[in-house]
């Protein structure tokens, strides 16, 4: 038992001078170690501060473009360039060290940048506002585009054109028609588009040297109108109103038709009185906006508020509410010079440009109207294409040739429709018969 500490003594005594001994040689152990990186902590401490930088290798000059293949400036043509195309294609590089001088870019590059440099300029500016279902009353002045048929059959609008010729006095000699300009019905998609051919000079048009017609004025009235139609498929029904006033010397017209939540529109004429009929000198359309034309018969022309061109005109010109009226007149001093069949043209002026509207009397027939029973004379105006808006016209021999009902037809199906509802003329009321 004495002997067993003597050995652990001598133990620990060999241990410590082993330690001793072996010391150095740990302690540069520990210090490869903490050079190396022995824990996560230490291994990012060192990466960042001992270990160097990877080498980055220099890019060599750039040589010189060859003369041949200058570079293509900004402004290069849009055209590709087929001999590009045809190049054989170049082996990428491997490296940013290998780069070599800067090749000319493809045609697809050229192609896309030269788009990007001649491409229109996108238009930012909002579209207009959609017209109202009441801006398509009392003669809109922008067609359709959509064709249909008009609801009303056997009109004579159905009729082919070459009966409206036929709108002078037989008792007078007919002028002779503007010929066609040679090949002008033959479609040409490269040509720029060719004006169409003038139609038939009427009334009031410029240089018209025919007869001017009789009339027989009505007298001052207001005629007031059930309206019903339909706007891009949208039905409603209105109220219409034409009030006439007339002293013999001058006269003034006021149509307007109104619809709950839907607005109003109006249109007046005023001018003087002459042997030949009205003689309008102010034209107003009013919706959302109001535009006017100032028609002088005298000087030849009319001049129109939003800065369109001036039309050429003469005596008898119309506007789009008097026409009604003039008809009236016209047909009240000679209905026999207007038998089924016979056709009248007037020019015509909106609030914007002039245009030859045709006539054709359809014949007598008897309406079903709020107001009554009333035999009336029929007309419809001719378009002269098919996105032209389509005109009925009823005159009562009964209320002096007075418009008992009017529908207004556009080529995609919207109409406005006016039917009379109760008269009064000369102040006292009136009924059909």
């Amino acid at each position: 038992m004495r002997q067993r500490p003597l050995i652990l003594l001598t133990f620990a005594v060999l241990a410590a001078h082993g330690l001793l001994l072996a010391w150095p040689g740990m302690e540069e152990a520990l210090r490869k170690a903490r050079i190396t990186g022995s824990t996560p902590n230490e291994l990012r401490f060192e990466v960042r501060q001992i270990s160097p930088p990877p080498p980055v290798a220099t890019l060599p000059a750039p040589a010189p473009a060859p003369a041949s293949r200058p570079r293509v400036a900004p402004t290069a043509p849009v055209a590709p360039r087929p001999q590009l195309q045809k190049a054989p294609p170049q082996q990428a590089p491997t490296s940013r060290a290998s780069v070599g001088p800067k090749t000319p870019e493809s045609a697809a590059d050229q192609l896309a940048a030269a788009s990007a440099e001649t491409a229109p300029p996108v238009n930012a500016e909002a579209p207009p506002a959609a017209p109202s279902a009441l801006d398509q009353l009392l003669a809109p002045s922008e067609p359709s585009a959509a064709p249909t048929s008009d609801s009303i059959s056997g009109s004579a609008a159905e009729r082919p054109s070459s009966d409206a010729v036929t709108s002078q006095d037989s008792s007078s000699p007919a002028p002779d028609p503007v010929p066609s300009p040679p090949g002008a019905d033959a479609p040409n998609a490269a040509a720029p588009a060719v004006a169409e051919p003038a139609p038939a000079p009427g009334i009031g048009s410029p240089g018209y040297a025919g007869p001017m017609p009789a009339i027989k004025l009505p007298p001052s009235a207001r005629l007031q109108f059930q309206a019903k139609g339909s706007a891009k498929g949208f039905q409603y029904s209105a109220k219409a109103q034409l009030l006439f006033k007339t002293d013999g010397q001058r006269y003034q017209a006021e149509q307007e038709v109104s619809a709950f939540l839907m607005g109003s529109r109006s249109q007046t004429s005023s001018g003087q009185i002459t042997p030949h009929g009205l003689a309008p000198q102010r034209f107003v359309d009013k919706a959302r906006k109001e535009r006017s034309a100032d028609l002088d018969a005298a000087a030849g022309r009319v001049r129109y508020s939003d800065g369109d061109d001036p039309q050429a005109v003469s005596a008898g010109v119309q506007d789009r509410l008097s026409i009604f009226l003039q008809l009236s007149s016209m047909v009240a001093a000679n209905p026999e010079r207007y038998a089924p069949g016979s056709t009248v043209a007037i020019n015509v002026t909106s609030a914007r440009s002039t245009e030859v509207w045709t006539f054709v009397v359809d014949g007598p027939e008897t309406l079903d109207l709020p107001a009554g029973a009333t035999p009336a004379l029929r007309l419809t105006r001719q378009p002269r294409k098919g996105q032209d808006q389509t005109a009925h016209l009823w005159l009562a021999p009964s209320l002096q040739y007075l418009p008992v009902r009017i529908r207004l037809s556009q080529s995609n199906g919207d109409f406005a429709d006016l039917q009379l509802q109760a008269a009064t003329v000369d102040g006292q009321p009136a009924t059909p018969p």
